[in-house]
């Protein structure tokens, strides 16, 4: 059973994919009235399903005549998901890293198999050896992830260019 977060996340991909320029311009309190919810439960939507670690860029005025515009990132535009991992001081989580392997994966960037094996060595094994080490501080297990996503990234991107 889809919770309300999923109907709202579909109805917006949904959206996106039948614009010509995968981008779209909606209004936080008339998505809220569609789906008869608050429009904190869109902004919610928008914060964890809708960002760069997904392949997308939201942009937003509030106010009255306020707007949210959703691109999506075109899979041939990993730079700037690279020059963001280069910048982030305190690393990425878990979360984040499914994010942008789903994402690279469901655009056919990478295959099924690669995603697995990336999330296995992010997340699985980085989990474990924090665990088997007993670290409180998830700042440096953060920084590794980082680390290793961009060089995955790098690697992915020069193999697309050499190919």
């Amino acid at each position: 059973m889809f919770s309300l977060c999923d109907s709202i996340e579909k109805y917006l991909v949904k959206l996106i994919e039948s614009s010509p320029n995968s981008a779209i311009v909606i209004q936080r309190g008339r998505i809220a009235q569609e789906f008869d919810c608050a429009p904190s439960q869109i902004n919610y939507v928008l914060t964890t399903r809708f960002n760069v670690f997904r392949g997308f860029i939201v942009e937003s005025r509030r106010g009255g005549s306020g707007y949210v515009k959703i691109i999506r990132i075109p899979i041939d535009r990993l730079e700037p998901v690279v020059s963001y991992l280069e910048k982030a001081v305190s690393g990425i989580k878990e979360a984040d890293v499914e994010g942008i392997v789903n994402w690279l994966a469901r655009e056919g960037f990478i295959t099924n198999r690669e995603a697995r094996l990336m999330k296995a060595a992010m997340v699985t094994a980085l989990n474990n050896i924090q665990s088997s080490v007993n670290q409180q501080d998830h700042s440096q297990t953060h920084l590794i992830r980082s680390s290793i996503l961009k060089e995955m990234l790098m690697q992915v991107l020069r193999m697309d260019f050499l190919e």
